[in-house]
């Protein structure tokens, strides 16, 4: 479905979600995002409060995030940034510690939203290619990602003819990502309700499709939850894990640096040591 829109829409500014489950982040812009409904394909523009500034069709939103550039000064920071992917069925909030975590450092982290349980993981990709297209000001960019956000972050690093020509892609660090596709997926796979709730996404995890992204050419660390026991935190997975995906699921051929740590799958990006080892890890590369 796609909306008939306004040439020139009539904006009433008032706070957002920011963007849960049906946006996808296309532009950037420091901490102004404009985004995509994935279901009405309308667009809209937030600034770094998540307040809208505008709605209508991708042209005229961009038009008006070029008057508040002039009015605002709205530019990047550094020329180097570090974009943040959250996981499948979660939002960009969720990445929030981290990229607060790097900014009281001193780097320019931004979480970025896409709607994960609507599109296939190429979709996604086309629409955060858009935005790293159009990076005014920035000449390199790392990736962390969540889980599914990693194989995001290795389905855009696949892309060399497109935005790699533009911007150089410095490091890559994945949490709890199934490099080697996740088993429970494939267990999952014959039960209708997790079509319906995972989406085209959910069939992306499975080790048929996961096993065909190349690895990354770039400095990678992968960092894995897990007890280093025989069971993990979850039992019927018959190994190490972190409730969701096992530890060897994450390892990838040709990684830089790989670490586990003592947690489950969904709050692995916010435990000290993860972070930690994303600091140490920029450092040294």
């Amino acid at each position: 479905m796609n909306w008939d829109l306004p040439e020139h829409p009539v904006n009433m500014k008032g706070p957002t979600l920011g963007g849960k489950y049906v946006w996808s982040d296309i532009y950037l812009l420091g901490d102004w995002h404009i985004q995509k409904n994935v279901l009405t394909g309308h667009h809209r523009l937030l600034d770094g409060r998540d307040i809208r500034q505008a709605w209508g069709s991708y042209d005229h939103c961009l038009a008006e995030l070029a008057k508040f550039k002039d009015k605002l000064g709205l530019t990047f920071p550094k020329p180097h940034i570090f974009l943040l992917l959250h996981g499948l069925a979660r939002h960009k909030k969720t990445m929030t510690k981290t990229a607060a975590y790097l900014r009281e450092r001193g780097h320019a982290a931004y979480c970025l939203n896409y709607p994960s349980t609507f599109q296939s993981l190429d979709a996604h990709a086309d629409d955060l290619e858009n935005l790293l297209n159009n990076l005014a000001g920035v000449t390199s960019v790392s990736f962390i990602g969540h889980s599914l956000g990693g194989l995001l972050a290795r389905e855009l690093l696949r892309r060399k003819d497109g935005w790699r020509s533009k911007v150089d892609a410095r490091h890559l660090m994945m949490l709890g990502t199934p490099n080697n596709g996740a088993r429970i997926a494939d267990m999952l796979g014959g039960i209708r309700l997790f079509h319906t709730i995972a989406g085209p996404s959910g069939q992306d995890v499975m080790p048929v499709k996961a096993l065909k992204l190349p690895p990354p050419d770039i400095p990678t660390l992968v960092i894995a939850g897990g007890r280093n026991t025989p069971t993990g935190y979850n039992p019927i997975l018959g190994e190490d894990n972190d409730g969701i995906v096992t530890v060897r699921e994450t390892r990838l051929e040709g990684m830089t640096d790989f670490r586990l740590v003592n947690v489950i799958h969904t709050t692995i990006m916010d435990h000290p040591e993860t972070l930690h080892a994303i600091e140490e890890f920029i450092a040294a590369y």
